[in-house]
């Protein structure tokens, strides 16, 4: 099937709203740690897998202050992508077929303080039905990776609810209104209102119509050209149909609903409904 326009609503909201979030609030830090070997059988078996504590890596050049990796160091000497690493940003770790399992592996790289997730997911199944790993917050001495197809906490989880089209002009010309939705799972109330805050203020944001085939993303969770940024990649965009954050509705789960909740986590709610005129028809 060739890409349809819901891929590429879906692509283009899900890089605005990791951009967003991040810039607006400063939602990183910058880590610096060891790396824990771990077999992963659903790779290669030509690679090793070393991990990190902590997941997602930021991507985005973009984000001032944001250390994102080029390298690490192998037994102390630096090693980069042209020694055959490979970065999975999305699992915290590194891929690599020319080092061995008893290495010593380190590395820098900035953590999101949301993870965030696209979900076919249910809210009920997202709150009630799962646990979670959190991203740890301090040092401890028992330190280890994070397995690599957890879901972490802090994290959003987004999803595309509803599609429908609207005549808007003569010609064929429809409005089409998508409603995104998002599920934040937080540690505290601090973190979950500046969320809602950030994302309240979005109302009337525009972001560019990017195809899914330029999502930076490689299957292997590396950049494909070893660098992004949404902004560079809005640019190229930015000549063409755009979307429009037409509304947006904020809300929390009470303390009373939470207790009833199989993790000790704040959780909010925020509807998205966004807008772009076009033609479907042709």
């Amino acid at each position: 099937m060739i890409e349809q326009f819901i891929h590429t609503a879906t692509t283009s909201f899900f890089l605005w709203f990791d951009n967003y979030l991040i810039k607006k609030g400063q939602a990183f830090s910058n880590k610096t740690s060891r790396f824990y070997h771990y077999p992963d059988d659903r790779l290669d078996p030509r690679f090793e897998t070393f991990g990190s504590p902590y997941k997602q890596w930021v991507t985005d050049s973009s984000i001032s202050g944001a250390n994102i990796p080029t390298g690490i160091f192998i037994n102390g000497v630096q090693q980069n992508r042209n020694s055959g690493i490979i970065f999975d940003f999305d699992n915290g770790r590194i891929l690599s077929s020319g080092i061995s399992q008893n290495d010593s592996v380190s590395g820098s790289f900035a953590v999101k303080d949301f993870n965030i997730y696209f979900t076919n997911e249910t809210e009920e199944d997202l709150l009630i039905d799962r646990k979670y790993v959190a991203n740890p917050r301090v040092y401890s001495p028992q330190e280890n990776y994070v397995n690599p197809y957890d879901a972490v906490v802090p994290a959003i989880f987004l999803s595309s609810s509803t599609i429908k089209n609207d005549p808007f002009s003569f010609g064929g010309e429809d409005t089409t209104k998508i409603l995104m939705k998002a599920v934040i799972l937080a540690e505290n109330s601090y973190q979950l209102e500046g969320v809602l805050s950030i994302f309240a203020d979005s109302k009337q944001s525009v972001f560019p119509t990017i195809p899914f085939a330029a999502h930076p993303i490689t299957e292997y969770g590396d950049l494909k050209s070893g660098i992004y940024s949404y902004e560079a990649l809005k640019n190229q965009y930015k000549s063409g149909q755009l979307f429009f954050v037409n509304d947006v509705d904020t809300s929390k789960l009470s303390d009373k609903s939470a207790k009833s909740l199989t993790n000790d986590l704040y959780v909010g709610f925020i509807d998205f409904e966004i807008h772009q005129q076009r033609y479907p028809r042709i």
